[in-house]
């Protein structure tokens, strides 16, 4: 009994003792786990401060190729602040590099300034050599100019005398163009019977060609016209048209009173009535003729009475 008790409790030691190695092996490789998950998680931390302390380098005399080639992480690098001119940044990393950074900042600045001024220089000689070819251009062309404005001032000399030439012709031709007007005239023939005559007269176009007819026919024919020349008017000396207008196919002649006094009477104031009725009639716009006197309408022409109270047509006579 003893010796089994013996056994037991020995092996009971044992199994402590493995127990305890057990554990002691698991403590380790748990705090290798939680070692290599810090290293894992500060890697480029630890790199970082190891390359920047060279730390290898103090104790070993050498560093690792991998921490050579570590790059600073971005944890201790700050923000680059972009200046005015986008050629400048300023990169703040440690404390130790602050001066040399500050210092390439001041280089950089004095580098734009000066650069500047060789952009301004070159643009004002720029400008300078601009402003001299324009000038020698100028004068270059200058004769040119001056040359084109001879001939432009040639051309528009040439051109304003044909446009002045037909202007004249224009006007020429305005004043050229005539019309020929009835006029009614009395003739004698062998056995002394008087008859009316037609004749044309050319004159020049006029607004009021009735108006200028009637005043025609007052006159009397004209000698210097070879159709004229036997031709005789009874209306009385003196006598004026006042107005005339044409309404309704219906001309009315306004006259003064002097047509009333007819030294060949009743037959004198009937020819005369004639031949201004005959003359107004020529045109195609009047039908008839409303003798006025004085601006009045009145029923008979002179003391011894010929009717003029209603328009007078060429059937009338």
């Amino acid at each position: 009994m003893k010796k089994n008790d013996s056994k037991n409790t020995g092996t009971k030691k044992k199994s402590k003792k493995n127990n305890n190695v057990m554990f002691g092996i698991g403590c380790v490789v748990l705090g290798l786990l939680v070692l290599l998950i810090f290293f894992l998680v500060n890697k480029d931390q630890i790199f970082t401060n190891l390359k920047e302390t060279d730390f290898f380098g103090n104790v070993f005399g050498a560093t690792p190729q991998v921490i050579e080639n570590h790059e600073i992480t971005q944890k201790n690098q700050k923000e680059e602040i972009p200046l005015k001119n986008d050629s400048v940044t300023i990169t703040i990393e440690n404390e130790n590099s602050r001066k040399n950074n500050e210092e390439k900042i001041d280089i950089q600045n004095e580098n734009t300034e000066s650069s500047q001024q060789n952009l301004n220089s070159t643009n004002d000689d720029l400008s300078e050599t601009v402003l001299e070819q324009k000038n020698v251009q100028n004068k270059n062309e200058s004769p040119k100019i001056e040359e084109n404005q001879e001939k432009s001032k040639k051309q528009n000399v040439e051109q304003k005398v044909p446009q002045n030439e037909t202007r004249k012709d224009e006007q020429v031709k305005q004043i050229v163009q005539n019309i020929d007007l009835q006029l009614c005239f009395l003739e004698i023939d062998g056995d002394g019977l008087v008859y009316r005559k037609m004749i044309k007269r050319k004159v020049p176009k006029s607004d009021s060609p009735l108006t200028n007819a009637i005043k025609l026919l007052l006159k009397g024919p004209d000698p210097l016209q070879s159709t004229e020349k036997n031709c005789m008017s009874v209306i009385p000396k003196g006598t004026n048209l006042l107005s005339a207008k044409v309404q309704d196919g219906v001309a009315y002649l306004n006259f003064n009173d002097a047509l009333e006094f007819n030294q060949d009477g009743v037959v004198g104031r009937n020819y005369s009535l004639e031949q201004i009725v005959f003359t107004a009639t020529s045109f195609s716009t009047v039908k008839s003729v409303q003798i006025l006197i004085e601006g009045k309408k009145q029923d008979y022409l002179g003391s011894e009475g010929t009717w003029i109270g209603s328009p007078l047509s060429r059937e009338n006579f």
